[in-house]
């Protein structure tokens, strides 16, 4: 196992071990975490809520979650299309990663999602189509890190998204300029933050009570 690995596995029993107490916590138990990543089902795993959001498990190449964001709803409406991981437009990207072909990969529209915590492609569509109509838009948090290809563009255009409530992590000091952003530290030889790094409950850097209850 790697020392991600680890980190994450220590830090879901945290989550789990605290949940009902940070529930307490909190104005409200109906929101969704748009998310690039696992962050969102961190966030309702840590809180002992149900899962509010078809971002879940997933993650996106950092230039096809913005174009997601900024047309969700017509994303939304797309049909999820499988295909063979080598067929993805981001293989030399990925290919190196020892999971990736272990998981499935579809399309939606010209982007795509990359569900690397589902084994199938039935579950995905499952998952996927129940967690779409529990999207509660009136109470919704936008998340974007600097993984997965995450350019100076791409930040610019999450930090211009024309939404209130939306939060970007990031380990690297040229992204800190965005007023979105929230620089975590991590060891000097990370490139951009990894998921055991970014915070899923109040922290030094943010207030995760606050963030919800200001939804």
């Amino acid at each position: 196992m790697t020392i991600e690995g680890l980190r994450l596995k220590l830090l879901a029993i945290k989550r789990k071990r605290l949940s009902k107490f940070r529930k307490r916590k909190i104005n409200k138990n109906k929101f969704t975490i748009i998310s690039n990543n696992c962050w969102g089902g961190e966030v309702y795993e840590s809180y002992d809520l149900i899962k509010q959001s078809p971002t879940i498990g997933l993650f996106f190449m950092a230039s096809d979650y913005i174009k997601f964001i900024y047309n969700i709803k017509d994303y939304l409406k797309k049909e999820l299309v499988f295909i063979s991981p080598s067929d993805s437009m981001y293989y030399n990207q990925l290919k190196n990663d020892r999971f990736f072909g272990n998981y499935p990969v579809a399309k939606l529209g010209d982007i795509e999602i990359f569900f690397m915590h589902y084994t199938s492609k039935e579950q995905v569509i499952e998952k996927w189509q129940r967690r779409i109509k529990r999207i509660n838009w009136d109470h919704i948090l936008y998340k974007f890190n600097d993984q997965n290809g995450c350019t100076d563009y791409d930040v610019k255009m999450f930090d211009n998204l024309p939404v209130h409530n939306k939060v970007f992590f990031t380990v690297r000091k040229d992204f800190a300029k965005y007023k979105t952003a929230v620089k975590i530290k991590a060891p000097r030889s990370h490139k951009f933050i990894c998921a055991s790094y970014e915070p899923f409950g109040n922290s030094k850097y943010i207030n995760i009570n606050e963030l919800i209850n200001n939804l």
